[in-house]
């Protein structure tokens, strides 16, 4: 078993987008992603492109462990695609064409490793008529990064993205329900409110004046040592009226 993993090959070949697909019935606009393999029991997909509709574009490359008799002129093997509509929260996914491409007439063989061959290939829709253009591209890889050997050692066929995100790669932040950050927002902001409350039910010179929209607490201060307005004072007292008060009696 280790002699013949050491006899084969690394086959990349990427998927670098396709022209001219059948749109799907309806109004919908096509989103299309490819499926594709060697193994029928080991297929790897591309992401979907939700941008260019009847021309999707992937860019996504894949690695498979190879003999070299695979990559033979003469050799029947190929590698098979296949092209599918997302359909949404709704509807299935529905299959828009298919490729089936004989390696050998890349002659990858005789070519330098880490040159890739580029090719277009007839998409061949499930009415047997042929609609659409896939562009590939593949090469012979005379070496591969460590962890891309570390898992080709375990499984035949991996995917650069699905690699990424396995061996520590970045993944994108899961984003919580609205329903919970909303949740989440509510008791944060009561929280506030009775810390609010609080603070100033211990400051005996401060009262609290309720909820507010600005983005700190606001607190009302009573004003302090303030010398009383003479003619504010009570009538009994020998303080002096306001001025106006004269004027008024006078008339």
């Amino acid at each position: 078993m280790e002699a013949a993993a050491t006899d084969c090959l690394s086959l990349e070949i990427n998927l670098i987008s396709a022209q001219g697909l059948q749109p799907p019935g309806g109004n919908r606009r096509l989103q299309a992603y490819a499926v594709i393999w060697i193994d029928s029991s080991i297929k790897l997909r591309t992401l979907v492109d939700r941008v260019g509709g009847e021309n999707p574009t992937w860019n996504d490359k894949f690695l498979f462990r190879v003999h070299p008799s695979f990559l033979a002129y003469d050799s029947p093997c190929a590698y098979s695609v296949e092209i599918y509509a997302a359909g949404g929260w709704y509807l299935p996914d529905s299959l828009v064409g298919s490729v089936r491409f004989l390696v050998g007439n890349l002659r990858l063989l005789s070519r330098h490793s880490d040159r890739p061959v580029f090719d277009a290939v007839g998409i061949r829709r499930p009415s047997g008529r042929f609609q659409g253009v896939l562009n590939v591209g593949a090469a012979v890889l005379g070496s591969v990064p460590a962890v891309a050997a570390r898992a080709l050692a375990i499984r035949p066929a991996i995917g650069y993205r699905s690699l990424m995100a396995e061996w520590g790669g970045p993944k994108a932040k899961k984003r919580r329900p609205l329903r919970e950050r909303n949740k989440a927002s509510s008791s944060s902001a009561s929280s506030v409110a009775s810390s609010d409350e609080e603070r100033a039910a211990e400051d005996a010179d401060a009262a609290f004046c309720g909820p507010c929209v600005l983005s700190f607490p606001r607190r009302l201060h009573p004003a302090r040592n303030l010398d009383p307005i003479p003619w504010a004072t009570d009538s009994s007292s020998s303080q002096p009226s306001p001025p106006w008060t004269a004027e008024i009696s006078r008339s």
